[in-house]
């Protein structure tokens, strides 16, 4: 061999080299994936609801924010979180939690007492100022959950006056308008949410589902279309929408009494859905040790991985009853548990709350950068409940 040519295959080795260490480091990098018991996660999943018991206001909203590196609370509120944390305390409910139905009716109460009659139904938000649909439709399906755990209807003619709300707010090919303004008295014209579109997919979904008589299946299917046709398009966003909401959608769709719910697009947007949440929830597990912080980045937001848990939950029960998603069920099924387990073991315990200026704002919680918000609450409550599921069929 010249020496010329043993300098090119030394090179050529040293660049694979390189590449194989960076691949070991990226995304061929060892996961750390600790399978909780499901005492463990249920023990996690009742100090979340803990949290929004120890900080609920008189007024039914819950602390929005903390800080713990200032010890300073944030005095800002965000009402689509509110209707988002009604649900995951009805979710709790379902699931036996003590205390999670009395925290929910204090945050239900507070939301009843700000609805707003548009004149095509009602909405959920601050008179005079412009409605969002992601919180009329976290509130219907809050609401929806509690029926269904108690059986209650009392609440039925507000749900029905949420969904026609959201109705008036999908246009004829299906998207999804995101705003409704007081001041023209109807949906604020381009306005779009990444995740409005999913939440109001899956409201009206549960409506079909709670009045299957009342043609709340004619928006669901007009949404359904343009979500696996047109919105990756219409509406495009770098990465793309990981839709947990959406992937709520399929899951009651697929359960839908009649059955035959979900077509060929559904299950195909729903494939490409499963897709992303592997692969966030895989990098997220990759986090293990200095090397790979500095190529993964900081720990992602509880809410962030909450989201991902949920959206990998519903494609799993999804999976359970629609034939043509069943391949999805054992990976779903290992990548929520593994998320879990990173939940649990990034909560703050009683121990370590103790030691801090506020306890109660403390405990049970996630922090990211030494903050809290209520939707990290929200999105790991409603993630570990979730797994509890798999982890009790043994999944």
């Amino acid at each position: 061999m010249t020496q010329g040519v043993a300098r090119r295959v030394l090179t050529g080795v040293a660049g694979w080299a390189v590449v194989l260490v960076g691949l070991r480091l990226t995304l061929a990098a060892p996961e750390r994936c600790r399978v909780p018991t499901g005492t463990e996660v249920r023990r996690a999943a009742e100090e979340a609801v803990g949290w929004f018991a120890r900080n609920l206001r008189e007024d039914g909203r819950w602390l929005y924010a903390y800080d713990r590196a200032a010890d300073r609370v944030d005095p800002t509120y965000n009402i689509v979180r509110h209707a988002g944390v009604s649900l995951s305390l009805a979710q709790a409910d379902r699931h036996g939690i003590a205390g999670a139905r009395e925290t929910l009716d204090a945050g239900l109460a507070y939301a009843l007492g700000h609805l707003v009659d548009t004149g095509a139904g009602v909405g959920f938000g601050v008179e005079g100022r412009d409605l969002e649909a992601g919180a009329a439709a976290l509130l219907a399906s809050a609401l929806v959950e509690r029926r269904e755990v108690t059986g209650e209807t009392v609440h039925d003619g507000t749900l029905r006056a949420l969904g026609r709300f959201l109705a008036a707010q999908v246009e004829d090919d299906g998207r999804v308008l995101g705003w409704w303004s007081p001041s023209s008295g109807g949906p604020v014209p381009e306005s779009t949410s990444q995740y409005y579109t999913g939440e109001a997919f899956w409201a009206l979904a549960r409506l079909h589902t709670t009045f299957p008589r009342e043609g709340w299946d004619d928006p669901v299917r007009r949404v359904a279309r343009y979500l696996a046709r047109e919105r990756d398009d219409r509406e495009p966003r770098f990465p793309p929408v990981s839709d947990h909401w959406a992937a709520y959608a399929y899951d009651e769709i697929a359960h839908w009494p009649e059955g035959g719910g979900l077509g060929p697009g559904d299950r195909e947007y729903a494939r490409r859905q499963a897709g992303l949440f592997s692969v966030q929830a895989r990098w997220e597990a990759q986090k293990d040790g200095a090397v790979t912080r500095l190529t993964h980045g900081a720990d992602v937001l509880a809410a962030g991985v909450g989201t991902w848990g949920e959206g990998l939950g519903a494609l799993w029960r999804a999976s359970a009853a629609d034939p043509g998603l069943a391949d999805l069920r054992a990976g779903a099924a290992g990548r929520l548990v593994c998320l879990s387990g990173l939940l649990v073991d990034r909560q703050v315990g009683a121990t370590e709350a103790a030691a801090g200026a506020r306890p109660d704002a403390t405990r049970g919680a996630w922090f990211s950068g030494g903050r809290t918000q209520m939707d990290d609450q929200q999105h790991a409550l409603s993630a570990l409940l979730a797994a509890t599921a798999v982890l009790e069929e043994g999944g």
